[in-house]
Formats: structure tokens, C-alpha cells, sequence
């Protein structure tokens, strides 16, 4: 029980700590900002209604927003990189793994990676 307790607050922190970082980005109208955050988030790109409520009210940052995020997905989502994400424990990045062309050669990458962690 005091485990699962522990958990959860980590959770709720964690959860409170993302929140915070996706208002900063969208109170200074970083829409570049939130499109790297979102990949490296491993989150989906938001939709033209979750950029709306966020600020991004028009198509000019809507669109500025949507060719950061696809052009962080290229350059983030490299092979090779999938391996320094997993050496420093990040968890598993849906975006890269299930959303990339070469993502299977990613999710390898990262697997590798995470074993490499746990031995230092």
C-alpha cells in the first residue's frame, strides 16, 4: 500500500510538472517549443481544437506548430537515437516507435539502450 501510495503522488507530480512546462510554451506562443515537446513526449500531434483551446487560435500557428512537430519527428525519431533515449531510461516514445518509417529499427535501438542502462 505505502508503495502504491508513493506511486501515485509520483504520478500526480509528474503530471503536474508536464501541464506546467505545456502552459509555459503556449503562454509565450512557442508553438516550435510545443511541437518538440510533444515529440519528445512521445505524444500524437494535437488537433486544430487542442491548439484552439491552448491559444493557437489561427491557421498561420496551427500550421507553424504542425511543420515543427513533423520536421522534430524526422530529426528526433532517428534510428540512432533510439538507443541514447534508452540509456538515459526515458520511457518508450509511441511517436518514434509507432509512427515513424523506420520505427521498428528505433523501438530496437531503445530496447538496447535501456539494457545498456541497467548495467551502469
Amino acid at each position: 500500500m505505502k508503495y502504491l501510495l508513493v506511486s501515485l503522488l509520483l504520478i500526480i507530480g509528474l503530471t503536474g510538472c508536464a501541464s506546467q512546462r505545456i502552459t509555459e510554451l503556449s503562454t509565450a506562443e512557442d508553438w516550435v517549443g510545443l511541437a518538440n515537446y510533444d515529440v519528445e513526449a512521445g505524444r500524437k500531434s494535437r488537433s486544430e481544437q487542442d491548439l484552439t483551446s491552448l491559444g493557437a487560435s489561427d491557421k498561420e500557428q496551427q500550421s507553424e506548430y504542425q511543420t515543427a512537430y513533423e520536421a522534430h519527428v524526422k530529426e528526433y525519431c532517428k534510428p540512432d537515437n533510439g538507443y541514447h533515449a534508452g540509456i538515459s531510461g526515458k520511457p518508450r516514445n509511441s511517436v518514434c516507435i509507432d509512427d515513424a518509417p523506420q520505427g521498428w529499427l528505433y523501438e530496437d535501438n531503445w530496447e538496447t539502450g535501456l539494457e545498456a542502462g541497467k548495467i551502469f
